[in-house]
């Protein structure tokens, strides 16, 4: 070979491969092979790092794990317990209620006919309980002056049945039995008066013959039941049977007759 010809020829280009000295994080040294073989595509920037320290493709690094890509494509709904109260929650209590606004005027309007209405029962139990009074003690005093010759003996009786005037009554005028009996005839008669008005009232009756000997049997049987024994005992001594009796029918005819 001629040197001459030898010497002025260029050496190829070196084709492949080359080494490039390379040191790791923790002093090892060592070659990189950086170049591209033929056929090969070009230079990529990660053959630069070392396999041992590689990176993580972007595609790796940005995907998420199959659990949490799982919880990501699920739609999260709302529970619907979360907005929806309990029926017992929601139910307001009757006093809570929303009222009508007629409710509270016509209530209002209700009382004053209430107390008009028991107001009215009263006056008309106590005009009845007047004319109760006034009968039967017009009866009992006749019949206590026919059986014991003075009208003062059957108002002693009522006053003996409370405690006054002593156990057996006195036939005259006696200044503390006698007021005592008759405030405690007329008294009970006008409470029985009220009371009587207040039954025909709740029963929706007016008063009759069935009403009036309902009042003196009701009359007979408190007298003679819960009353003391000695009233029933005194009447007799001082009216007799027939008078005693007579006071009972005294107070039904009044009953059902009296003014309404």
């Amino acid at each position: 070979m001629n040197p001459e010809h030898a010497a002025g020829t260029a050496e190829p280009e070196h084709q492949g491969p080359r080494p490039v000295p390379y040191t790791y994080h923790d002093g090892r040294e060592d070659y990189l092979h950086v170049g591209r073989q033929e056929g090969a595509e070009l230079d990529q920037p990660e053959a630069l790092v070392p396999a041992a320290e590689g990176v993580t493709s972007p595609v790796q690094a940005t995907s998420l794990p199959p659990e949490a890509a799982s919880m990501a494509a699920a739609p999260i709904a709302s529970p619907p317990e979360a907005t929806a109260l309990p029926p017992e929650a929601t139910a307001l209590p009757p006093a809570a209620m929303p009222r009508s606004p007629w409710a509270t005027p016509r209530a209002a309007a209700q009382r004053p006919q209430q107390a008009s209405r028991t107001s009215e029962i009263v006056t008309r139990g106590l005009r009845t309980g007047a004319v109760l009074t006034a009968a039967t003690m017009c009866t009992m005093m006749a019949a206590s002056t026919l059986k014991r010759g003075s009208p003062w003996a059957a108002m002693n009786a009522m006053a003996a049945a409370v405690g006054l005037g002593g156990r057996r009554p006195k036939r005259q005028f006696d200044p503390v039995a006698t007021p005592a009996g008759i405030a405690a005839l007329a008294g009970g008669l006008l409470v029985w008066g009220i009371g009587y008005e207040k039954a025909l009232d709740a029963a929706g009756q007016r008063g009759g013959a069935l009403t009036g000997a309902l009042s003196a049997l009701g009359g007979f049987l408190l007298d003679d039941l819960v009353l003391p024994g000695r009233l029933m005992k005194g009447f007799r001594d001082t009216m007799g049977v027939a008078g005693t009796v007579g006071k009972y029918v005294a107070l039904g005819v009044a009953s059902a007759v009296a003014p309404r």
